[in-house]
């Protein structure tokens, strides 16, 4: 059985491979404060409650604070050495880039994963703490594409940057007419993050010289059920997207 980690700012999202199939799904919040000792903890918690046995591991990290933590933690709690995953692995992927180093290891697993299961030319939108476009060619090249504050994190900006203004929930809004402050922020945040997309996605396409009937538009990561209606026609949602791409990737380097 293969342990999956997919380290993000506001979690570490785990998943169990039994024979190339997700098995167990799982979440720890990301805390690089933690002690070794209180990962190696979590982990052993998570894999029993989640009935795991923990034969080999792999994981992937955007916060390197934690990175070496997370690579002894698990070591210490299932006696396995894991493999990190990062835009430098050889995956099978080009990058036409400024520095293929600064891409994030989430950014290149979803194209990894889009590219295997799904197919190119590929956009991946990743509803996450940020929000990522990433965006990868016919030929597995990897071209860039753009990253936004997540709609929760703008959220926390509004509450936190303004004197009057509340933290509200990001929900589908019944109008784009707010009636009162509540409802005129979810439709700013809601609406607004649609508008960006659309926006985006037209340039990506354009830049990329493909037209969208041809390209694959994937959408994954936390928020992404919150646009699921509104996205074009023919989205892929893959909310597992960036834990198969850890599967795929163990399976080239292992």
């Amino acid at each position: 059985m293969l342990l999956a980690l997919d380290v993000g700012n506001t979690s570490v999202t785990a998943g169990a491979f039994e024979r190339g199939r997700l098995v167990a799904r799982w979440e720890y919040p990301s805390s690089p404060k933690l002690s070794l000792k209180d990962w190696v903890k979590r982990f052993s918690q998570g894999a029993r409650k989640n009935r795991v046995t923990v034969d080999a591991a792999v994981f992937g990290s955007v916060v390197p604070p934690l990175d070496f933590k997370i690579r002894k933690a698990i070591k210490g709690a299932f006696g396995v050495s894991p493999i990190q995953v990062s835009s430098q692995s050889p995956l099978g992927l080009r990058f036409n880039v400024k520095n293929y180093g600064e891409v994030g290891a989430d950014r290149v697993l979803n194209a990894l994963a889009a590219k295997e299961i799904h197919g190119l030319p590929a956009v991946v939108i990743d509803f996450g703490t940020a929000t990522t476009f990433d965006c990868v060619s016919a030929d597995s090249v990897y071209l860039g594409g753009a990253i936004l504050a997540g709609p929760n994190m703008t959220a926390w900006a509004l509450k936190e940057k303004t004197a009057k203004l509340p933290l509200v929930q990001v929900k589908k809004p019944k109008r784009a007419l707010g009636k009162d402050t509540i409802e005129c922020i979810q439709a700013g945040l809601y609406f607004g993050y649609l508008g960006m997309i659309e926006r985006i996605l037209d340039l990506s396409l354009k830049e990329m010289k493909t037209l969208k009937a041809k390209t694959h538009l994937i959408a994954t990561g936390g928020l992404s059920h919150l646009f699921k209606k509104d996205l074009p026609s023919g989205t892929i949602f893959a909310p597992n997207l960036t834990l198969e791409g850890l599967r795929i990737a163990w399976e080239k380097l292992r």
